[in-house]
């Protein structure tokens, strides 16, 4: 049972406040044990009617009293950890990006340049390269080449070309044709050796082991052992890198030197003399 301290009201509901006044209802059986008299609620009367439990349609004319306020929702915050989440989501997305950027930026800059190798060489009369062909066979035997009542190892020239401008293992360079025949050399050991040099016969120099004869000449070789008696090669390649010539910026009038030699370095037939023109800028 509880009792209005003020105008007596008497309730066995679980209203906390009097239906007639407003005023905070107590418990009557402990009412001694707790109120010594009847706390009066707060004044809310500020001039808005919402903030009162009683309102005008049921009959009170006593607004303005101690009423006790309507209850009002807590407002709820925005979660901790979903603002946390969305965060996060928006860090690993920029970094996504920023990573994505940093890699095709590294790309960019660390790319290697092309080698512009034609730029810096210009050759005369280039000429296609040539399909490959099987390297040696036995040669025909007509009159003209009949050598066979001498012992004497011999060569026959009978013609060369040359593809400028192209790559072989990374370097750029030429690479040179030959074709020619040997006669009584069944295997032996022995070279197809092209020396360079000017027109005029100085001889190009160079350190490079590869590159060069033995006194220090630029050269290239192509190692020789025919598997006949005579025997014909019908495109022997060689491949010459342009920056093995050695010679500064200009333009230079040249010759190939070509012979047959053996493993030693003597002359077996010297076989052609090629002229080419090479331009560096």
């Amino acid at each position: 049972m509880k009792r209005c301290q003020k105008c007596n009201f008497q309730s066995n509901s679980m209203l906390d406040y009097c239906w007639q006044c407003g005023t905070q209802l107590t418990d009557f059986s402990n009412a001694g044990n707790y109120y010594q008299s009847g706390q009066p609620t707060q004044n809310y009367d500020n001039g808005a009617q919402n903030n009162y439990a009683p309102n005008q349609t049921q009959g009170f004319n006593n607004y303005g009293q101690n009423y006790a306020p309507n209850f009002q929702p807590r407002a709820q915050g925005a979660s901790f950890g979903r603002i946390a989440a969305v965060l996060g989501g928006i860090f690993a997305f920029l970094l996504l990006i920023s990573g994505a950027g940093a890699a095709v930026i590294y790309r960019v800059i660390n790319k290697p340049p092309v080698p512009r190798y034609e730029d810096d060489y210009r050759y005369r009369n280039p000429e296609p390269v040539k399909s490959p062909v099987k390297e040696s066979e036995p040669v025909k035997i007509t009159p003209s080449n009949d050598k066979r009542k001498s012992d004497k190892a011999s060569t026959e020239f009978e013609k060369m070309w040359v593809d400028y401008n192209v790559t072989e293992n990374g370097r750029f360079g030429m690479r040179i044709h030959v074709k020619f025949s040997v006669f009584n050399m069944k295997g032996v050991d022995s070279q197809l050796a092209i020396y360079f040099e000017k027109s005029d016969g100085t001889k190009l120099k160079s350190t490079s082991k590869s590159f060069s004869s033995k006194d220090g000449q630029v050269a290239v070789y192509r190692a020789l052992k025919p598997g006949y008696d005579d025997t014909v090669y019908k495109d022997l390649e060689l491949f010459m890198p342009y920056d093995e010539l050695k010679l500064e910026r200009g333009k230079y009038d040249l010759k190939m030197d070509v012979d047959v030699i053996y493993e030693n370095g003597d002359l077996v037939e010297h076989l052609n003399y090629h002229d080419f023109q090479y331009e560096k800028k």
